[in-house]
């Protein structure tokens, strides 16, 4: 079928609100970029405007989008290149992790703002704007820049790509120790046009390095705006790399993200995805473990409520042997909700002596709520471990008949028991403000959120 027919129009007619917006942005982007800055930053626009333009908005009718249909977002028009006005710094204070020290940097519908940021100076780290090195001439883009999202498969991805501007830049040098997580806010201001933004941040940590990088996206207000992120990951030998990436937008918003990782040998990427906020997201986590020792945990959990969608696509592709990956994702979904689950892992050939696990559990409270879960395991080699699952069901009656025994009433004993089914996935988490955070945000999309939040 005509892609156009898949999201509301028809063969004859023209792009969708949302593609034609994007199609002008990447348009008005290479006219203005016919002799930049930068002569690398051309290239890399040129190649992903074009990826867009021969893809176009994702539909249905393609397995990877079998249940998420764009239908909302491409009646809508964005505008990317609206003014950005500093928002009141105790807004943006009200809204953000509190309790983390280490180097902070916020962003505003994608821009950068050293107004709010407090990019302090730590030894071993390399921290730099994205719009800063493209526009140096003399700047040496880095080679992994667009190296792991590869926009023939990921129109979203393509779209970021034909529009690079904004983002970050991080490394942590060779045996560098970074105990505080550098921490990325970025804010999503409600205005008079609806605005898309689309931040790019690459991170790479060196051969024996550790870090922690938490990307928190977040709304000042209602909106409908669109945020399209993608971050990559290079993971240098013998590096740790703890991921954080938290989505509490408006609900009336769309978030669009992918999270691209290349894992080295006896290098460990530990990512934990939460999703809490947005009307309609999308998140796809593809992780390539290329040598032997390489190791993923990917934690996941979604919350949703109302008529929230959210679809969760991860991919691990075991290139070497002697790897390892366990996913482990959670949902909890209540009134109308959808939630998508496509986990999969692939064991490539002569990859031997691996280990793949993954499980998907999904806790619905409401008899209209709805979860697509495809847990997937694709394996061309002889001598693996690998396991994969995934459950649907509702509260456990002897688990509640037990507490109220206990004298606790059935209200209290329901949530307590959706809060411990969550509470697994953030149990897992290291940083006690971000734990604190997370815990915060779950019992805030319960039921009787009240009964919980009285108990934090």
């Amino acid at each position: 079928m005509n892609q156009l027919a898949e999201i509301g129009g028809s063969p004859a007619a023209a792009p969708s609100a949302a593609e034609a917006g994007f199609r002008e942005a990447l348009a008005n982007r290479s006219e203005v970029d016919t002799t930049p800055a930068n002569p690398a930053t051309a290239a890399l626009r040129a190649a992903g405007a074009a990826a867009f333009a021969a893809a176009g908005l994702p539909h249905p009718g393609q397995e990877a989008w079998k249940y998420t249909s764009l239908r909302n977002l491409a009646r809508r028009t964005f505008h990317t290149s609206v003014p950005v006005a500093m928002p009141d710094p105790a807004d943006a204070i009200g809204v953000s992790i509190q309790g983390l020290a280490g180097p902070r940097l916020v962003f505003v519908n994608g821009r950068y703002m050293p107004g709010l940021s407090n990019p302090q100076a730590a030894p071993g780290l390399e921290l730099r704007s994205l719009a800063e090195m493209l526009a140096d001439p003399a700047a040496e883009i880095p080679p992994g820049l667009a190296g792991l999202a590869d926009p023939e498969r990921h129109p979203f991805a393509a779209l970021n790509q034909g529009l690079l501007e904004h983002g970050v830049i991080l490394r942590a040098r060779t045996d560098a120790r970074l105990q505080d997580p550098l921490y990325l806010l970025f804010l999503s201001t409600p205005g008079a046009e609806r605005v898309a933004c689309h931040p790019r941040v690459l991170i790479e940590t060196g051969a024996n390095a550790s870090m922690t990088v938490l990307e928190h996206y977040a709304s000042l207000g209602a909106n409908e705006n669109l945020t399209n992120a993608v971050s990559e990951l290079y993971l240098g030998p013998g590096s740790r790399l703890t991921h954080y990436r938290i989505q509490d937008d408006s609900a009336g918003s769309f978030h669009i993200g992918g999270m691209f990782a290349s894992v080295g040998r006896d290098a460990r990427l530990e990512s934990h995805n939460m999703c809490f906020g947005g009307g309609l997201t999308r998140i796809d986590l593809d992780v390539r473990l290329t040598e032997p020792g390489a190791e993923v945990n990917l934690n996941g959990l979604y919350c949703l409520a109302g008529r929230q969608h959210a679809d969760n696509h991860t991919t691990v592709a075991h290139l070497a042997p002697q790897t390892r990956s366990d996913q482990d994702y959670r949902g909890v979904l209540d009134g109308r909700s959808r939630g998508v689950f496509n986990g999969k892992a692939t064991v490539h050939q002569d990859a031997q002596k691996i280990e793949a696990h993954q499980s998907n559990s999904n806790l619905l409270l409401s008899d209209q709520a709805e979860i697509d879960t495809k847990p997937e395991l694709e394996i061309y080699a002889d001598d693996v471990k690998c396991s994969h699952g995934a459950t649907v069901g509702q509260l456990d009656p002897g688990a509640l008949f037990y507490l109220r025994s206990r004298g606790i009433n059935e209200e209290t004993a329901r949530a307590l028991l959706t809060f411990a089914f969550a509470e697994a996935v953030i149990s897992r988490i290291g940083h006690e403000p971000v734990r604190r955070r997370l815990e915060t945000a779950v019992a805030g999309t319960l039921p009787d959120r009240s009964l919980i939040q009285d108990l934090l």
